[in-house]
């Protein structure tokens, strides 16, 4: 067992370390038990992932990092080292220190073997010592091609000092130089990397490959990294590679097909001739006269759900944001892939993935309804759930407690953010997705679907110098799409906006954006203090949700600064009701509200077969019609996906606060009193913008029903 050393300064150790049970080391106090063990992973990657070995116990590798939650780094030192890994927190500079000091003696013998190849006559003697002192020191670093082809006689110090020469002005590998050159031969080479890399070398000559294992691997992939899939034996995928240390290439092998990777070194030329041969072969095979047609997405999800069928895989490893088209060709990957572009072009705004007992569903909330997709064989459940996560950053082997992640794709030449949240479920986890059309919040203030009457209103709040601006609705219902437009409006030159949301939608130009934290301690209520010292004119607070955030706004807009936030209310009159049940004194909301603007999204009609009809009696009571009037409902064709709706407007209700008004509130009056006031001063309520719509043909009754109470 590694025991951890106890951190004997007075510094606080990190949270991770007091609530997660990480172990700490101070490596100022330690001492390596064995100095080969660090170059199990070599410098460069200790240094790029900054990570280093410490001790090696049995199967289990003790590795000092600076991040220990970095699945990245955790699974790149286990590809190298095929040891299970025991990751254990240090101090960031002290690692850095340690590396230095650890490292230090190998770019001593580097450095006596680059002069021993600039001085070949003065030096010949200590290098011949050096690599016979290398050749008996049980370090268990890999030794440089160069030296070893000179330890075989193969080739002299002159002609390695020439072939490093070229490599400077060139890409090229040492051993592809020295074969180019004619120094050497492909026997020889191969035997060199034989030895170095401790992998056998693997004859592809006469080998009959399966056609179920070359198909596990895509055709890029395999011609990108010069390597051909071999065998499956005891559920390890034999490759054969050019460069069987690799371990980029082994880590996008192991991601495409599921399997444990088990590299085998052969002849790259003998590797490409094996893949053009196979891949020729296809070609032919294919009917000449074939054509591409447009793809269906579920006859194509079919055939990706036959290849999963197949390579179904327990295990599924780490990959970061990509663009979606120069992803692998794995079938998950796909699948994964043709579930984002379906919902992008269907306009979808929230992915459902759904673990039943039978069945996986897969759901697309689209124009605010869930719309089923597909529901597909339980089998693909985990390895679907695997993909996901593994793209949106998160702990894989992690099943029992929710997660969240986002995901960067590139889809048609256009950015999308994923939000991803995950939850346990009895039938496996379920996933979420929300799609973040960037270029969806680049709204004016025109295309908000406000009526002309509410623009004026909704001018007349944003030109207040001070005071606090509310947007008020529930979740989905547009209010960061308003918020970020009039933060649009307000953008000037000569005034500082500072934003502090949860998470941060979309980026704005001059406006100064700050990402919530709260491991960090950064919450709402932090960033509003830090704000206030750091002279704003304008505060955009994501989310009021407590009362020191309430406290926290009101004061900073009744000390001269405008405030725009958003809460979770029914209706805007139903706002000031909420910040006195946080706890705010009724007299600080009246000297500092200036506005509320209460929102909901109504679906639009399809203008291409809605019908037009006349409303009945019941209708006529409901809009509050005297007359007989032409509405319209929603009928469905093609064009809509036979829904009837396409696209969705937002329906308001702008509260703007009058003397008298601010008297009632300080004065704690009943909101009910407070409504009936607002209504007198001109105040359309929600059901009022949708009869509004309704009669303009925009949307129908039963759309208005379904978002807004009849009785407001």
């Amino acid at each position: 067992m590694f025991v951890a050393v106890e951190k004997k300064t007075n510094e606080p150790l990190p949270f991770s370390v007091e609530t997660e049970g990480i172990d700490y080391i101070d490596l100022s106090e330690y001492s390596l038990p064995d100095k080969s063990i660090p170059y199990l992973l070599g410098e460069k990657i200790s240094r790029k992932f900054e990570m280093l070995a410490l001790e090696k116990n049995g199967n289990e590798l003790l590795l000092a990092m600076k991040d220990p939650k970095n699945i990245f780094a955790i699974d790149s030192a286990a590809l190298i080292t095929s040891l299970d890994i025991k990751p254990v927190l240090v101090d960031a500079e002290k690692l850095m220190q340690k590396m230095d000091e650890v490292f230090y003696t190998q770019k001593q013998e580097q450095t006596v073997i680059s002069q021993a190849v600039l001085e070949i006559d003065e030096k010949e003697k200590e290098q011949e010592k050096e690599r016979e002192k290398k050749a008996e020191s049980p370090t268990v670093y890999k030794e440089m091609l160069g030296n070893i082809l000179i330890s075989q006689n193969a080739i002299d110090e002159e002609q390695l000092e020439k072939a490093l020469e070229i490599q400077k002005k060139s890409d090229l590998p040492l051993g592809a130089i020295l074969l180019r050159e004619g120094y050497i031969n492909k026997q020889q080479l191969l035997s060199a990397l034989e030895e170095q890399t401790g992998i056998s070398y693997f004859d592809l000559n006469g080998v009959e490959i399966p056609d179920d294992v070359i198909k596990l691997i895509d055709k890029k992939l395999a011609y990108t990294y010069t390597l051909i899939p071999v065998k499956i034996e005891n559920e390890f995928l034999y490759v054969a590679m050019s460069d069987p240390v690799n371990i980029y290439a082994i880590d996008d092998v192991r991601l495409a097909t599921g399997y444990e990777v088990k590299p085998m070194l052969a002849d790259g030329d003998l590797i490409i001739e094996k893949l053009e041969a196979i891949y020729k072969q296809e070609i032919e095979e294919e009917p000449e006269n074939e054509q591409i047609e447009e793809i269906d997405f579920e006859n194509e999800f079919e055939k990706v759900k036959e290849e999963i069928e197949i390579e179904v895989k327990k295990e599924e490893q780490v990959e970061k944001t990509i663009n979606i088209s120069d992803v692998e060709n794995a079938p998950i990957v796909r699948l994964v892939n043709m579930i984002f572009k379906s919902a992008i072009d269907k306009r979808a705004s929230d992915i459902h993935i759904e673990a039943y007992e039978d069945c996986v569903m897969i759901r697309f909330r689209i124009d605010g309804q869930l719309v089923e997709v597909m529901k597909q064989d339980k089998k693909i459940q985990q390895i679907l759930v695997a993909r996901i996560k593994i793209i949106s950053g998160l702990n894989i082997a992690e099943k029992r407690i929710p997660q969240d992640g986002r995901i960067a794709l590139k889809i048609n030449n256009k950015n999308y953010d994923f939000r991803v949240s995950t939850l346990p479920t009895m039938f496996g986890e379920k996933v979420v997705i929300r799609v973040l059309d960037k270029d969806g919040f680049n709204k004016t203030k025109n295309e908000l679907g406000f009526f002309e009457d509410d623009l004026v209103k909704f001018d007349s709040i944003l030109s207040h110098p001070h005071g606090i601006v509310l947007v008020t609705g529930p979740t989905g219902s547009g209010k960061s799409t308003t918020l970020y437009t009039a933060l649009r409006e307000l953008c000037k030159p000569n005034v500082n906006i500072m934003t502090v949301e949860d998470p941060v939608e979309a980026t704005i130009r001059g406006v100064n954006q700050v990402q919530v934290n709260v491991k960090a301690g950064l919450t709402f209520a932090s960033a509003l203090r830090a704000f206030l010292r750091q002279d704003p004119d304008i505060i955009m607070v994501g989310e009021i949700r407590d009362r020191e955030t309430a406290e926290i706004a009101i004061r900073a807009a009744i000390t001269g600064h405008l405030v725009l936030s958003t809460l979770h209310t029914n209706d805007s009159v139903s706002s000031i009701d909420r910040l006195i049940d946080m706890g705010v004194e009724p007299f600080l909301i009246a000297s500092s509200l200036v506005g509320v603007l209460a929102q909901r999204l109504v679906r639009r009609l399809c203008p291409k077969c809605k019908q037009e009809y006349i409303a009945k009696e019941h209708e006529m009571k409901i809009l509050k019609l005297s007359e007989e009037t032409k509405i319209y409902k929603p009928a469905g064709c093609p064009e809509c996906n036979g829904s009837g709706y396409k696209g969705r407007i937002a329906a308001y209700e702008i509260l703007t606060i009058s003397s008298e008004m601010r008297e009632l509130i300080s004065q704690n009056a009943p909101i009910e009193t407070i409504r009936q006031l607002a209504l007198q001063n001109g105040m359309r309520t929600l059901s009022d913008s949708c009869t509004r719509l309704i009669l303009e043909g925009i949307t129908s009754l039963e759309e208005m029903m379904s978002v807004v109470s009849i009785n407001e």
